[in-house]
């Protein structure tokens, strides 16, 4: 059986995983909401149904994992609020705090003079309380950031379409016609998509820093995805910040 530390740990690594795969849609998806070059290119003439479909079909899908991460309460599957209630918990969290400030001088074991030792004692005191400053530091930005995300109109939308709009096709028959979806009927815009998913990127890596004491080269990831959507797509005409 594992350790509530254990299940953190294997928690905070699949979270981790589900947003990667996460930025991967976003980073097809958002050349198609504003790149012009590939709206002009793909979202007219004898493209625009199939380029509509797809583009509310990837949207969707993005919602879904957004809701997902964000308020997933299963047991079995990760989510930021299950991780952030998770280090509510005073005991776990000094722990983990312990466990993050462990810094030991590497040096200390070799000296003999005891002013060098102590000098080196002194030294590592001062680095395993920055270490548990900082850790502090972190928590208390994970609270904050997930304070304010999990309310925004924006997040809590996301939500409801996961609960009432994926359970149907991305399509409606209305008056015998398909017609897709009303991304503005559901008080979303098309930015809050890549706002959210960049405020959800800071909460995922400060779980990784406080949970499993390791960052994540995420330029790198910016890297290949932003390749892989200009090799798709081609090159950009304008960049979107």
């Amino acid at each position: 059986m594992p350790t509530k530390i254990e299940k953190l740990e294997a928690h905070a690594s699949h979270l981790l995983d589900i947003f990667i795969g996460l930025r991967e849609k976003f980073a097809m998806l958002e050349p198609m909401l504003f790149d012009e070059t590939v709206l002009r290119a793909n979202g007219s003439g004898a493209q625009h149904r199939g380029f509509l479909i797809l583009r509310h079909s990837l949207f969707l899908s993005c919602a879904q994992d957004i809701a997902k991460l964000c308020y997933d309460r299963d047991e079995r599957t990760p989510s930021i609020h299950k991780i952030v209630e998770a280090l509510r918990d005073t005991v776990l969290r000094k722990t983990l705090e312990d466990r993050y400030a462990a810094f030991v001088s590497p040096s200390i074991e070799d000296e003999t003079d005891p002013e060098i030792v102590e000098a080196l004692r002194v030294w590592e005191r001062k680095e395993q309380a920055e270490l548990r400053a900082q850790f502090l530091a972190l928590h208390q930005e994970l609270v904050d950031i997930w304070a304010k995300l999990s309310v925004a109109a924006s997040t809590k939308a996301f939500h409801t379409i996961r609960a009432k709009v994926s359970a149907y096709t991305e399509v409606r028959h209305v008056v015998d016609k398909y017609q897709l979806i009303d991304i503005g009927a559901l008080g979303i815009k098309w930015r809050d998509v890549g706002s959210t998913i960049q405020s959800m990127q800071r909460l995922v890596e400060i779980n990784g820093m406080l949970i499993r004491g390791a960052s994540f080269a995420w330029d790198a990831l910016d890297h290949s995805l932003n390749k892989a959507a200009v090799a798709f797509w081609g090159p950009a005409e304008t960049e979107v910040p």
